[in-house]
């Protein structure tokens, strides 16, 4: 008799879920706010993200289940989206424009 009434695949299947979503929202981070302290927030999370689809997606290789080829298929998109690209690094600082001064001549 189970003690929780959840089959374990189903449990495995939602973290492979999870962490899809976390990616995302983790490359979506790097990539689109400037500032360094989100980068970096951003990039811990894309790891923790990767990592956990990692053991996500063996433990439903191990239970037969479709969802850890879902898994690997998202782990290499996230790779190929975080290196691909023209992202900022975050050391380097932001340009500041500033207008000519004067008056313009025509």
């Amino acid at each position: 008799m189970d003690l929780i009434p959840v089959h374990h695949g189903f449990v495995f299947d939602s973290l492979v879920i999870l962490f899809q979503v976390f990616g995302v929202l983790a490359l979506c981070l790097t990539r689109l706010f400037a500032g360094p302290r989100w980068v970096e927030r951003g990039q811990l999370a894309f790891v923790v993200a990767v990592v956990g689809l990692g053991i996500a997606g063996a433990f439903c290789g191990h239970q037969d289940s479709e969802f850890g080829l879902f898994a690997g298929l998202t782990m290499t998109t996230l790779l190929i989206g975080m290196t691909v690209g023209g992202g900022r690094d975050s050391s380097e600082s932001q340009a500041v424009w500033i207008a000519p001064e004067g008056t313009a001549t025509s």
